[in-house]
């Protein structure tokens, strides 16, 4: 009866260190499609969540300098984790044009992404501080009246147009 009960105990913890492996390997070695789809999901709902908070401050006045220090912080905080979202050989080339738009050169050329990612948390910083200095001209002048992404202010094209 004894070892009876010892065999359940090590079945029962050997099932539970199983799914917990199996559960690990889920978060972290999860299919290109769902790393594909949580990289589109974070750049639309998060990033673009937070710029366009911007863009709407710089095209019409909308918001505070509050609003666009706040933003510019969680922008600098977000693009940190931009990286993560990458992981090798879940670009054009292994998945179709229709899934993802990120070129092989993200992995070609990994110090240079981290350098525009890099580009782009430095000018989230910058434009929280001249938010919070109440440089309203300035603010306006480093998003850029149209509220685009600027290649030589903020950062963001520098992956989007290359």
């Amino acid at each position: 009866m004894r070892n009876a009960v010892k065999r359940m105990g090590l079945v029962a913890v050997a099932a539970v260190s199983g799914i917990a492996l199996l559960s690990a390997g889920q978060s972290y070695g999860a299919g290109g499609e769902e790393v594909i789809k949580a990289r589109v999901k974070f750049m639309k709902d998060e990033m673009d969540g937070h710029w366009k908070p911007l863009a709407a401050y710089a095209k019409s006045g909308k918001g505070t300098l509050a609003d666009v220090e706040k933003n510019a912080n969680a922008l600098a905080d977000l693009a940190k984790k931009i990286p993560e979202h990458f992981p090798k050989d879940t670009g054009r080339g292994n998945y179709p044009d229709t899934e993802t738009r990120a070129l092989a050169k993200i992995w070609t050329d990994w110090a240079g992404f981290e350098k525009d990612v890099q580009r782009l948390v430095s000018g989230s910083e910058k434009l929280a501080s001249l938010a919070k200095e109440g440089n309203s001209d300035a603010v306006v002048s480093m998003i850029g009246k149209a509220g685009k992404y600027s290649k030589t202010k903020i950062g963001c094209a520098e992956c989007h147009d290359s």
